[in-house]
């Protein structure tokens, strides 16, 4: 039985009207997101996540159950600078070849749905997650969950981003810690008001679901299937 893994495939939105500077500015502030990621968990992402064609970017997660919450650390990461957003296509599935110093020439099941999706992407949503038809029910819902946190995410402002990235934090800080790590610091309501009309709930249940799925039992009864 394969372990699933999640590789997110992301590209800048509206990248051609950002100058050279601004566009080196948010790969900056993807790539910042990304080793703070990396530092949630030992092992969580594998490899160095790669940019290619200029405005695309991939990271491999050796952890499904994190893909939803850092996808969202992501993209909040790149809207607080208000100069960009990034699509996001979370693919869930195998790995047949991983190139850690090319995180983008690896190969698989979740490389392949994770791209293939990313080029699928209507213009109406900027997140999405593929699945093998063969994990059933979940293939038909998460996708809907995914556009439902881009719909959230759509709304927020950069101060919102701001401070709900700093709520995604594995750690779950309080409202209190939050306010006190913004720079220049502020204020507990003014945090409490800003998560609420970031929808933050909505996006925090989403995630927290996610991160309960089994994934190798999920696999494990997809195989005894195959096999009868």
């Amino acid at each position: 039985m394969r372990d699933i893994f999640a590789v997110l495939t992301g590209d800048f939105v509206e990248s051609r009207r950002l100058s050279d500077e601004q566009l080196d500015r948010v790969r900056g502030c993807l790539s910042a997101a990304a080793s703070e990621v990396k530092g949630w968990k030992r092992g969580l992402v594998l490899g160095v996540p790669d940019f290619f064609r200029g405005d695309a970017w991939q990271m491999l997660l050796a952890e499904p159950n994190s893909a939803l919450r850092v996808a969202v650390f992501l993209r909040a990461s790149v809207l607080i600078d208000d100069l960009a957003d990034t699509r996001v296509a979370i693919g869930l599935g195998t790995v047949d070849r991983v190139e850690r110093k090319r995180i983008s020439m690896s190969t698989g099941q979740a490389f392949t749905l994770s791209g293939r999706d990313l080029d699928g992407l209507s213009k109406h949503f900027r997140m999405s997650i593929a699945l093998p038809e063969e994990m059933g029910i979940l293939a038909d819902w998460l996708p809907v969950v995914a556009r439902l946190c881009d719909t959230i995410i759509g709304h927020w402002t950069s101060r919102q981003a701001e401070i709900v990235r700093f709520a995604l934090a594995p750690d779950e800080p309080t409202h209190a810690e939050i306010a006190g790590r913004l720079d220049p610091p502020i204020s507990q309501q003014t945090v409490t008001r800003a998560l609420s009309g970031a929808d933050w709930q909505g996006i925090r249940l989403a995630v927290k679901r996610f991160e309960a799925v089994d994934w190798s039992e999920i696999r494990r009864r997809q195989t005894i299937d195959t096999a009868d």
